[in-house]
């Protein structure tokens, strides 16, 4: 079964973050607020908010549910998951759990391990 022998992908993108297309739509809305923000001389305050409030509430939601759902389903399997790969912002660093200190790595020193 390879990737998928937990019953959901934990590769790719997937190692990164457990939302990866969640995380994308939701940064493009706020970009698009960022370029109405440019686009009319600094004024946070701008029609454009609501939309991007509207939709980064939407995927907030759908996420944490999607995640309740397959918690359910996988109980063992997704906890280690949840864990392990944060839900929308990738870390770029990681905590040494083995020796339970503050040491860190980089993400690209550890992927390049594998």
């Amino acid at each position: 079964m390879g990737d998928y022998a937990d019953g959901f992908c934990q590769s790719g993108l997937f190692s990164i973050v457990r939302k990866p297309n969640y995380a994308a739509e939701q940064s493009i809305w706020i970009c698009f607020y960022l370029f109405a923000v440019a686009a009319t001389g600094g004024n946070f305050l701008n029609w454009s908010i609501i939309g991007g409030l509207k939709l980064t509430m939407l995927f907030q939601g759908s996420g944490f549910f999607t995640e309740k759902l397959t918690l359910m389903k996988y109980p063992e399997a997704y906890a280690k998951y949840q864990r392990r790969v944060p839900l929308y912002v990738p870390r770029l660093w990681r905590v040494n759990s083995k020796t339970n200190n503050t040491e860190t790595q980089s993400l690209v020193s550890v992927e390049s391990k594998k």
